[in-house]
């Protein structure tokens, strides 16, 4: 290739497309420059459209929702204190029942057969002790009658002596003189020993008379026991055997709960404890069956919910509600009344503790402090709420904006 022909080649694959690309880019810049300019358009802030509730301060006690469950103070299993089959079960699941009223039967024959013998084993130890009685009478008169013939011995003695002395009598009747004397002395030493523990015999005798009776009254308790019945008014929780089992001491038979221990067990927030422990009178209410019932505070828990820090409350339930243990419930925990506070829709609350009011057509927020729920005139529920901020006819938005701020433009409806 020559270089006149390179040179040509040069300029139309390079430079040629350069100038090209060049001219193109001038043209553009001064077209740009020489378009006539178009006046800005001023940017309109928009508006937002909300519903809004007027502030009316006043004095209210603030209510809260709790759930609980019901529960009985007064539980008792009731368990065979014997051994013996079953002959007749009275109840099952769920009955009502009387105190006294009989539960469950057990056979009571062993036990009649038992108690039979303790009769008679106490009538036997009655009778040694009054024949120990009469004895010890017989030993007593006996013991006079065998002192007067010691006497008798001992004169005879003293004869036979003073007659072997004079020769009068061989010395053959002074040695039984003498032996009978001996004989004498003692028949009166045993006589006196019986008689000296005629008390620890008898005593003996009314120790084992007392352990007979204390076994005949354990006999007449266990048969007793044969008929398990309720320790008071309740409903049967449930019922662990049937007719004919063997029952055995310590086996659970009947569960059962006093229907006057009945109360509601419901757990308080850490914030409302306050008002619980002031002293003050606090009560709730349930609602069942169309009816409203009262429910006083009874006492609170001893400790406090490892995992919410909330301590659990007690409430008496009425003698005659007709509820079941175990049952799930709503309440409404009525606290103390409040000074100065807000009653507002839940819609007007931003999160738990702002709402917005409306200050010049613009939104403010307001940090607010939640006390509770009311009712209001019409039946709905309303937040009580209190802020220093807030005062009489201020008006709360009660429309949820997505992009609620302080600052933003409003209307109302």
């Amino acid at each position: 290739m020559t270089v006149k022909s390179f040179f040509f080649a040069f300029i139309k694959k390079v430079v040629l497309p350069l100038l090209i690309i060049g001219g193109a880019f001038y043209i553009f810049k001064y077209l740009q420059s020489s378009k006539p300019s178009v006046p800005a358009k001023p940017i309109e802030e928009k508006v937002w459209t909300v519903a809004t509730h007027k502030v009316s301060l006043t004095d209210a006690a603030p209510e809260i929702t709790l759930y609980g469950s019901i529960e009985a103070s007064e539980i008792v299993q009731l368990s065979a204190t014997i051994n013996a089959f079953v002959k007749q079960v009275d109840v099952a699941k769920g009955d009502e029942v009387k105190q006294g009223q009989s539960l469950i039967t057990l056979d009571d024959r062993e036990l009649t057969l038992t108690l039979t013998q303790r009769e008679a084993s106490l009538l036997d130890i009655g009778a040694r002790i009054a024949s120990e009685k009469n004895s010890h009478e017989t030993n007593t008169n006996a013991l006079a009658i065998e002192q007067q013939l010691q006497e008798l011995n001992l004169k005879n003695l003293a004869r036979q002596e003073e007659l072997v002395a004079n020769n009068m009598a061989p010395s053959a009747r002074l040695e039984d003189a003498n032996k009978l004397v001996r004989q004498q002395q003692l028949s009166l030493l045993n006589r006196q020993s019986l008689i000296n523990n005629h008390p620890n015999r008898l005593a003996q005798l009314e120790a084992q008379a007392m352990q007979s009776q204390a076994q005949l009254d354990f006999a007449k308790l266990d048969l007793q026991r044969t008929q398990i019945k309720a320790p008071f008014n309740g409903r049967v929780l449930s019922v662990n055997t049937s007719q004919g089992n063997r029952a055995r001491n310590g086996d659970r038979l009947v569960s059962m709960y006093n229907t006057q221990s009945l109360e509601v067990r419901s757990q308080i927030p850490a914030r409302y404890l306050a008002y619980l422990q002031s002293g003050k009178s606090i009560q709730a209410r349930l609602a069942y069956n169309g009816k409203r019932i009262k429910l006083p505070l009874d006492r609170l828990s001893a400790e406090a919910s490892g995992s919410q820090g909330g301590v659990d409350a007690f409430f008496i339930l009425p003698k005659d509600a007709q509820l079941e243990v175990g049952r799930n419930v709503e309440i409404t925990l009525e606290l103390p009344t409040e000074q100065q506070v807000a009653a507002i829709p839940a819609l007007s609350l931003y999160g738990q503790n702002r709402v917005y009011r409306i200050v010049d057509d613009r939104l403010q927020a307001v940090v607010i402090k939640r006390l509770g729920e009311i009712e209001g005139k019409d039946g709905e529920s309303l937040t009580l709420v209190r802020a220093a901020e807030l005062k009489d006819d201020d008006l709360l938005i009660t429309t949820q904006l997505p992009n609620a701020v302080t600052g933003l433009l409003v209307e109302t409806r």
